[in-house]
This record gives structure tokens, sequence and C-alpha cells, in this order.
């Protein structure tokens, strides 16, 4: 259970399944695309009173990601919160159609990166909900290393991601 909030440990389950470039950069791509239109198909799920599903993915989201790392999680909440501002005021709403193939085509793109550039399954048939949680975290923060930030964490996910592979082979 320690390891559910253990940050490197998260991001270096999620990252062992991401070496190949090009299949990274569809991640980088595609993974906040997928956020982005289940975050609009689940505005249309009210619970109560206004509040809808996609606001408690966003909160859920937010909070372990704060939980994971106070100062990422904090950007990756206020990203979540300004996706949500959003599409409550209908800027970035999409009308259902759209946000399907957005969705469905994200998805598409995501299976053609594992099989075609890294030859590899995708870390969701190993661990579905840590994939869906731990992936747009994993891009945030593979953002924030090419800016030059957490340099630290970088090498340290790094060589974990060293120790999977080497667990995981033959």
């Amino acid at each position: 259970m320690s390891d559910l909030f253990d940050l490197t440990t998260q991001l270096a389950f999620y990252k062992s399944y991401h070496s190949n470039h090009t299949n990274v950069l569809i991640h980088a791509m595609f993974v906040p695309l997928i956020l982005y239109s289940s975050m609009t198909m689940l505005y249309d799920l009210e619970i109560y009173r206004g509040w809808t599903v996609m606001h408690v993915l966003a909160g859920a989201f937010a909070s372990y990601y704060v939980a994971l790392d106070a100062k990422a999680g904090s950007l990756a909440a206020c990203i979540l919160g300004a996706v949500v501002k959003g599409i409550e005021a209908g800027v970035l709403d999409l009308p259902l159609r759209w946000a399907l193939a957005i969705f469905s085509a994200s998805w598409v793109f995501q299976f053609i990166g594992h099989g075609v550039f890294e030859r590899r399954k995708p870390a969701l048939l190993d661990n579905l909900v840590q994939s869906l949680v731990t992936a747009p975290f994993l891009i945030l923060f593979e953002l924030l290393f090419a800016l030059g930030f957490y340099k630290e964490l970088k090498v340290a996910i790094s060589s974990r991601v060293e120790q999977n592979k080497k667990m995981q082979a033959p």
C-alpha cells in the first residue's frame, strides 16, 4: 500500500512501458486528449445538484497527484481545475460525437504506438487503474523533466525502469 503513494514507483511503473521515442511522443499527445475527452463526456453525467462524474474524476486525480508530489500535483490540480472551469463555461465543452471520436482515435494511436514502435504491450494490460491515473501525471513530469526540473527524480525513475526491465526479462 505504501508504494501507492511513492512517486518514483508510480512513475517508473508506467515509464517502464514507454522507452521508444516515437511512442512517447504519441502518448504525450494522446494521453491528455483521452483525459480531456473523458472529462467532457463525464460532464454530462450529473450526480447531485450540478456536481458531475467529471468533478469527481478531476478531484480524485488532483488529490492523488498532490499526495504523490505537492508541487507538481498542485500544478496538475490547477490544470485540471482550468479544464473543469472551461468545460463548465462551455469554452472547452465538446459535442458527444466529437468527444467519442477524439477518445477513440487517441486510443487507436496509443495502441499503434505500442504495437509498431514500442513492440511491447501497454501498461494498462498489467494494471488498468494505475495506468489510467498515472499516465497524465507522467506526461506532465516528462514536460517538467524537459524543462530541467526534478533532475534527481528523472535519474531515480530511469534507474528503477532499468531494474523493472531486468526483472521482466526472460
